[in-house]
């Protein structure tokens, strides 16, 4: 009975570690963090290659000729450094990503210029075969913020994405089969907002051409919406208000399975940094509270509202672990903050990447960890090692 008691035990967890190597961990890095103040300047050689699956470089841009370039003056130095990893981790998978959140700040969307027109498309498609074989990428992320949803995006590109993912699969296969290569891989950035994702995107076509779909399950909450909440939360925080419990974590993945994509091909996104708002009063601390227009500025994220996990450890915050929301946040005077930590991110892959058979995690981003452990007191890459080791790395 001992002996049969053994091998259901050692059948099991070799079962159970087979799955966790197969768990995608995917962490996106910042072709903008070189120009943070010392000692948080971060470049490709702070990133432990063992940390992850897959790196997203961040960013490249769409131009006006409708042709994929690099936008930062350095990233063809930057380029090689990053792919210099895979000489300490071989199976190493980097990608380039192009668009974020300023790519379509303006006026016109030059994701929905280039799709809008055959030549436009087929001239994007060829530069970008071209650009992501002359630098070694194994693939190419699409961060479109968002299709029908800003920059005069139109209704129309809701189908215009699905249709520009169909044509890169077609042109990525292609290009592998004449150069006798891997097949360049497809992500997308995908938002969690199901407002967002019903006006701009067709998740069951693109299940069929998307390897990997990583859901920005962050910023669910901010500065902008005049009352604390938090930016991760796992339930609805009970003001009654539009949209508290649907802007959860649990809903937008559940959203997005239900509307028919497959669920092992996401990636759950997983914030290393906080949102931060400037309370009204002192008094009011809890989530719901009012607060002022002006958040508070990172000392060296400099970004309103918006605070890495590496300045929040040292912050000396009174801490709230246990609230409706499952998600830690802090105050100090004046100054709130949701965030994520060890414990908070360990129940988010539990409950979620591993119950609901997720592709894994993803992490926006790198640089915002306490990636050099000069801060916070748990070693180098705190939030991210924390997930990497319940999921097989």
């Amino acid at each position: 009975m001992a002996i049969y008691h053994s091998v259901v035990f050692l059948v099991g967890f070799f079962a159970t570690y087979a799955n966790a190597l197969n768990y995608v961990r995917v962490c996106y890095y910042t072709n903008w963090a070189q120009y943070r103040v010392d000692p948080m300047k971060f470049f490709p050689e702070d990133i432990d290659p063992q940390l992850c699956t897959h790196i997203m470089y961040s960013f490249a841009k769409i131009t006006n000729y409708n042709k994929l370039d690099m936008i930062e003056w350095n990233d063809d130095k930057m380029y090689p450094r990053v792919m210099a990893l895979k000489k300490k981790n071989p199976n190493l998978k980097i990608s380039l990503a192009v668009g974020g959140w300023n790519h379509e700040s303006g006026s016109n969307s030059k994701f929905s210029v280039m799709v809008n027109s055959q030549t436009n498309r087929q001239a994007f498609i060829k530069s970008t075969v071209e650009l992501l074989r002359k630098w070694k990428f194994d693939g190419f992320d699409l961060d479109w913020e968002y299709p029908a949803g800003r920059g005069n995006s139109p209704p129309r590109d809701k189908k215009m994405f699905t249709l520009l993912c169909k044509e890169l699969i077609q042109a990525f296969d292609k290009d592998g089969i004449s150069r006798q290569l891997p097949r360049l891989q497809l992500s997308a950035a995908v938002p969690a907002s199901y407002l967002i994702i019903n006006a701009g995107y067709e998740a069951s076509e693109l299940g069929k051409y998307l390897d990997l779909l990583n859901l920005m399950a962050y910023d669910l909450h901010g500065d902008w919406d005049k009352i604390t909440g938090h930016h991760t939360a796992m339930a609805g925080d009970g003001v009654n208000a539009p949209n508290r419990k649907e802007f959860t974590i649990p809903y937008a993945i559940d959203h997005w399975i239900k509307l028919g994509f497959p669920a092992n091909k996401i990636a759950l996104g997983m914030g290393t940094y906080g949102r931060a708002f400037s309370l009204k009063s002192a008094k009011d601390h809890g989530l719901c509270a009012p607060t002022e227009d002006k958040s508070p500025i990172g000392q060296y994220t400099r970004e309103q509202g918006y605070i890495a996990y590496y300045e929040i450890c040292k912050m000396g915050l009174t801490v709230v672990q246990n609230s409706v929301v499952d998600a830690p946040y802090g105050y100090k005077n004046k100054t709130w903050i949701g965030y994520d930590d060890q414990a908070s991110l360990k129940k988010k892959v539990e409950s979620q990447v591993i119950k609901k058979g997720l592709a894994g995690a993803m992490f926006w981003c790198l640089d915002l960890d306490d990636f050099n452990g000069r801060n916070c007191g748990q070693g180098r890459y705190p939030l991210i090692s924390s997930v990497t080791k319940l999921l097989g790395g």
